[in-house]
């Protein structure tokens, strides 16, 4: 049985950082000359392999934290400290280098097929998503099921989101797409500072 609460928490945290209400002016910036059919053939390419990315990530995360002698302190901070330059960026409007970079935005808009990348990776799975599963996936936190089963709601709303992206955007606007990416961006700084205040007090830097 998942409890509901932690559940909530992943979800909303996985929600926040894969972020594809940010996502949604450089898909259809790039796949301007894209039929309407290879746009949501694209959005669904994108999400399934985001999907598996992400989710390998989430099952080998302990694995791969144990074999490299990282701790989940040292993942809290370091993960933090990654959200929360993130979150900055979301909150002053800029589309984050930990996503694309001005040229991967130029090459993928001359590509006929962006579904693996840029959109998969890294604007669906980049660093910051990849670490948050690996931090969420460990068993002192959610563990990888509720982080997976998570995944699986979050990449099927990114999927609603990029596949009426068109409608999504008349009917938010251009204005109202920033304001939900401030708002987003502000709460992803305050998650991220309680990550590595958490992982400060798991080391007895402070006192939690």
């Amino acid at each position: 049985m998942i409890d509901v609460v932690l559940y909530a928490t992943v979800l909303f945290n996985l929600f926040l950082i894969i972020d594809p209400v940010a996502a949604i002016p450089l898909f259809l910036a790039i796949t301007r000359d894209n039929t309407k059919t290879e746009r949501h053939a694209m959005v669904f390419r994108a999400c399934v392999v985001a999907f598996f990315v992400l989710a390998f990530f989430a099952a080998i995360g302990r694995t791969l934290l144990n074999y490299f002698g990282i701790s989940i302190s040292a993942v809290q901070i370091a993960g933090g400290v990654l959200l929360f330059t993130i979150g900055i960026e979301m909150l002053f409007g800029r589309v984050t280098r930990t996503e694309t970079s001005e040229h991967e935005e130029k090459v993928a808009a001359e590509k006929e097929d962006v579904s693996i990348t840029p959109l998969a990776i890294p604007l669906l799975a980049g660093p910051g998503a990849i670490t948050a599963v690996m931090l969420f996936s460990h068993p002192d936190s959610a563990g990888p099921f509720v982080v997976i089963v998570a995944l699986l709601f979050v990449l099927a709303i990114s999927w609603a989101m990029l596949r009426f992206s068109e409608t999504f955007q008349k009917v938010i606007g251009p204005i109202g797409l920033k304001v939900i990416g401030r708002v987003m961006g502000l709460l992803l700084t305050f998650v991220s500072a309680q990550l590595i205040l958490n992982g400060l007090a798991a080391v007895g830097v402070i006192h939690g």
